[in-house]
């Protein structure tokens, strides 16, 4: 603890809203001042919706409605930002694709030795902009941490950093459990409403396929995106408008979670998937399509969950007629959600973080 509370950390986001990695860095703040950092925030946006520990500063308050103002403002308030803080360590969270934008931070602003870099997706050009100037670049800083063992095997092959390594997401420890807002039988997923990636769109209509509503069996959906119109068109075509539910952005998640029979993720891509371990922390069993990267490292096949080959909509349809249909194997799955995540808590990952931000 004496150690850790001579170090000053700051964590670099595009916001405190929203995602996953939003969502681990709000988490992350949190464990880090727990263990005795003083930690800063860097926002980007003024979208903060995320519990947080330490010294926020918000870039996104009282910006101005002129794009090319608004991008000389921010960055020369991102400096300012970055100078005060004076970390001993800065931890950069944001996507991070935009080539002169990145270029003039590296060179102006951030002091390689201190900055970690990490990489949340398997579409790794989102976090690393195309080029070898930043092979260059990210192999001069502190490291460059991927969030899942697919994820730092992908970089290891096209960059082969010296700086590599993986260290996973984690959840942290929940409130204790409140009374439940339904009494109907559903399945939940979880994410930004994004068609192309969360794949959303394509739920429903395998939950359609699968005849769950017949049996009573609802499909509620959490989260805000751009193609919400579009999914609320497609509810109505299909006349799922009593069995399939968008409830937005929700501030007790986790409590739908716990009360459902089990979450589907549908994802064409991932990084390391928070909701896979919320879900299993709360004791329900998780679907998954077997994609790039994440769930392969979260699941255990009929153990845990089911993982179902990548992209085949028709075995997710039969997975989760599977896990409704077949009460011993749910049962089994549900005894074993909290046991198969031990290594993702938050004391075993800390520690991995401690030791490397003391290098």
């Amino acid at each position: 603890m004496l150690q850790n509370s001579k170090k000053k950390i700051c964590i670099i986001v595009d916001c405190l809203s929203g995602g996953g990695a939003e969502k681990q860095a709000a988490n992350f703040s949190k464990s880090l001042y727990k263990e005795g950092f003083e930690v800063s925030i860097i926002s980007l946006k003024d979208q903060i919706t995320y519990d947080y520990k330490g010294t926020l500063y918000n870039l996104g308050e009282n910006e101005s409605s002129i794009k090319i103002s608004k991008q000389f403002q921010k960055f020369f308030a991102f400096k300012k930002a970055y100078e005060t803080c004076n970390a001993d360590m800065y931890i950069d969270f944001r996507t991070r694709s935009r080539f002169v934008l990145e270029y003039l931070l590296h060179k102006f602003i951030f002091e390689a030795e201190k900055m970690i870099m990490i990489v949340h997706s398997y579409h790794i050009q989102w976090h690393i902009p195309k080029g070898k100037l930043f092979k260059k670049i990210y192999n001069e800083l502190h490291a460059v941490v991927g969030v899942s063992e697919a994820i730092e095997e992908k970089l290891g092959i096209e960059y082969d950093f010296e700086n590599l390594l993986h260290i996973p997401n984690y959840i942290i420890e929940t409130e204790t459990e409140t009374t439940s807002e339904t009494t109907e039988d559903y399945i939940i997923a979880v994410g930004r409403l994004q068609n192309d990636i969360k794949q959303f769109d394509r739920l429903i209509e395998t939950y359609k396929a699968s005849n769950l509503a017949e049996k009573n069996i609802k499909l509620f959906i959490c989260g805000d995106g751009e193609d919400k119109e579009s999914l609320e068109k497609l509810i109505s075509t299909l006349q799922l408008e009593v069995d399939v539910k968008l409830l937005g952005f929700v501030e007790n998640v986790a409590e739908y979670i716990r009360n459902a029979k089990f979450l589907v993720l549908s994802s064409k891509v991932e990084g390391f998937p928070m909701v896979l371990l919320e879900a299993l922390q709360q004791k329900t069993p998780v679907i998954a399509f077997d994609c790039k990267s994440g769930p392969s490292e979260i699941i255990q096949h009929k153990i845990n969950g089911l993982l179902v080959e990548d992209q085949n909509f028709a075995e997710l349809k039969d997975a989760m007629l599977l896990l409704i249909e077949n009460s011993a194997l749910y049962a089994n799955c549900k005894q074993n959600t909290v046991s198969s995540i031990l290594k993702f808590t938050e004391k075993p990952v800390i520690q991995q973080w401690i030791q490397l931000i003391n290098i």
